[in-house]
């Protein structure tokens, strides 16, 4: 039972009503979740394999272990990915808010029943993102998780990321962290690839982080927290170490609070790996789709403006819903 996790009182992501932290002085919004709970009672992702492509991770974490698939270093085609390193906590908490266990450590990821296949690509050639992509591929992944972007993706990886789309594997990337418009002449990051979902974040207030790119090309927001406001989120750390934020001392050194879209697009990951164990067939097209139309419209109540389409310049299609995403999911299969 995912609720007897030690930290599950700390994941506001996941359930937000009388989070714990409001008694710790953070401010969380009763609604600032995406509704995990209701998704889980059809899908806890088993049976689905999803990738984190990232600059390494601690495979012997005891929040990963168990669910790791497979370890692939592409820049040197070893298995080495940088365990237990300093570099390696990015990757460690964008791995862990998917594919964490329910195991009474720490907390739990959005599909605690996936299995992890944890790529590390730290040098940004054609040729090693393309090689981690492929990778991914032939490991079997349905979900592909990408918390970096190079503002300048090129034709090479695009036909990558068009040649994934169309095995049915469904790839994220963060829309990143200078809350700035992507849309300006000159900018063409891999979150704005038509083939692939771009995800802003939103933070415990329930509504657009203001860090948040933003853009045309950008399809939804999900938790990525703000640690200069409230609490941030609780991510996975190296074991022993803290590379993030210990808000109060909540957690033991191997967890830190964090922020950033980095993390709200391993979330969304997870959700995408509940509906393809819920329907194994679906399709990335179905995917975004059903993301961009089970959406909740936040900011409402201040500058959000959504067109006719149901879009907001800063805050997308809207902050995602797990519960009625994987029920559509569930519709889907039910046909």
């Amino acid at each position: 039972m995912a609720q007897k996790e030690p930290y599950y009182n700390y994941a506001w992501h996941i359930e937000s009503t009388d989070n714990t932290l409001n008694s710790k002085g953070y401010t969380i919004d009763k609604d600032a979740d995406i509704n995990v709970t209701e998704a889980w009672k059809i899908s806890m992702g088993s049976g689905v394999k999803v990738a984190v492509i990232d600059d390494g991770a601690d495979v012997d974490h005891e929040d990963l272990k168990s669910n790791l698939f497979v370890a692939y270093n592409a820049d040197d085609d070893s298995s080495n990915i940088n365990a237990n390193s300093e570099e390696a906590s990015h990757g460690n908490s964008c791995a862990g808010f998917i594919v964490a266990p329910i195991n009474e450590k720490g907390s739990v990821g959005i599909a605690p029943e996936s299995k992890l296949i944890a790529i590390r690509q730290n040098d940004d050639s054609d040729a090693n993102t393309i090689k981690a992509f492929e990778y991914a591929k032939d490991q079997g992944a349905k979900v592909i998780s990408c918390s970096w972007g190079t503002n300048n993706v090129s034709d090479l990886v695009v036909a990558e990321l068009k040649s994934l789309y169309d095995a049915n594997i469904t790839v994220l990337f963060a829309s990143g962290n200078d809350g700035k418009s992507l849309d300006v002449a000159g900018t063409n990051d891999e979150s704005e690839v038509e083939w692939i979902i771009g995800v802003g974040a939103s933070t415990e207030a329930n509504d657009v982080g203001s860090y948040s790119n933003y853009g045309q090309n950008i399809e939804v927001i999900a938790p990525g927290g703000d640690t200069e406001q409230s609490s941030g989120l609780l991510g996975i750390d190296d074991t022993g170490e803290h590379g993030g934020t210990n808000q109060l001392n909540l957690v033991t050194n191997n967890y830190s609070f964090i922020d950033g879209t980095s993390f709200a697009t391993p979330i969304t990951a997870g959700v995408v790996a509940l509906m393809y164990a819920t329907y194994p067939n679906i399709t990335p097209a179905q995917v975004k789709d059903i993301l961009i139309n089970t959406t909740t419209k936040v900011g409402t109540d201040v500058d959000a403006s959504y067109d006719a389409n149901g879009f907001d310049s800063k805050r997308a299609y809207g902050k995602i819903n797990a519960g009625l995403a994987v029920s559509e999911a569930k519709k889907l299969a039910d046909n």
